[in-house]
């Protein structure tokens, strides 16, 4: 029983996350774009989506375009897709490999050796707006510093 109330409460919160990440109104020059990678499926999104929500929402504000790339299913990446490609963004979040994140997706049971493919979530990709290239990637369950101290430095460049 407490392991289906754990369940129900992740799913929650993750559903709840991926609706306002599509809700964020999103400015015509950014100073930086964040592709948040999610799916259902996801335990590393299901355990951090609250927190890391709370930690990347505000950087709206601060000139941050916030995406979701859905990977639940093939209808959720198709509308991702599309969604990225208007934003100039989905090369970027598609380039293979992930630098840096091979713990993490072993860790999750993503993958087995150093083959990874592009359907990977619980992480975020920063993109550069003018160059539409990928700049840094983490795992949303970095630390609220890391990730706090990462997207500032990325915003002061």
């Amino acid at each position: 029983m407490k392991k289906l109330r754990v369940f129900m409460v992740a799913l929650v919160v993750g559903t709840s996350f991926g609706s306002i990440a599509q809700t964020i109104p999103h400015l015509e020059n950014p100073k930086l774009i964040a592709v948040v990678n999610r799916a259902n499926w996801c335990a590393v999104c299901k355990a951090n989506a609250a927190r890391f929500g709370a930690n990347i929402m505000p950087y709206a504000a601060k000139g941050v375009n916030i995406y979701l790339n859905d990977l639940t299913n093939e209808a959720t990446k198709e509308v991702s897709k599309k969604e990225l490609e208007k934003a100039n963004a989905y090369v970027a979040v598609s380039t293979i490999p992930r630098k840096g994140m091979g713990k993490m997706l072993k860790a999750c049971g993503l993958t087995s050796d150093k083959k990874q493919t592009q359907d990977v979530s619980g992480i975020v990709t920063f993109i550069n707006p003018k160059t539409h290239k990928q700049v840094k990637q983490l795992s949303i369950a970095e630390s609220d510093e890391v990730m706090t101290a990462t997207i500032n430095s990325l915003l002061i460049q």
